[in-house]
């Protein structure tokens, strides 16, 4: 049996809440006021073309977490090809992965733990998603081909 704890399923409300105070934080340190739009509990940015969007989730009763998310494209057709590279994509990119929904919504997300968030990681995760989101919304929203960087 593994040495690690069994997650135990459960909100912890207020991990969440300091969770969110220290993400609040970093966001001072690595943007403007002007830059930040918060919505209920939705954080977003813009960032060339695309909305990236930050959230401190529940997770289980011990943790929380820290979701960076951008919506490529809508509405779009889910063909083999596009899944197919999609796939290839996610076994090359370091952190974070594509995502497919029912409705034909292409997203980019990366999720980190929140209890012991430092700001190396919060600031990787940003970059990541936005980088990402940007390099391949008109690629996915054009249907052309997904070239591996």
């Amino acid at each position: 049996m593994p040495k690690f704890t069994v997650l135990k399923t459960g909100v912890n409300e207020g991990l969440i809440n300091k969770t969110k105070e220290v993400v609040e934080g970093y966001m001072e340190k690595l943007f403007h006021d002007y830059e930040i739009v918060q919505i209920d509990d939705f954080y977003t940015f813009t960032f060339g073309t695309v909305t990236v969007t930050i959230q401190v989730l529940p997770w289980h009763s011990d943790d929380v977490l820290v979701k960076v998310y951008s919506y490529l494209a809508e509405d779009i057709e889910i063909n083999a090809s596009l899944t197919e590279e999609l796939l290839r994509l996610n076994a090359n990119i370091p952190f974070g992965g594509f995502g497919l929904a029912f409705d034909g919504t292409v997203s980019f997300s990366y999720s980190l733990a929140g209890k012991n968030l430092d700001l190396n990681e919060f600031e990787a995760a940003v970059q990541m998603v936005a980088k990402t989101a940007d390099e391949y919304d008109d690629l996915i929203q054009e249907n052309k081909s997904l070239t591996i960087n």
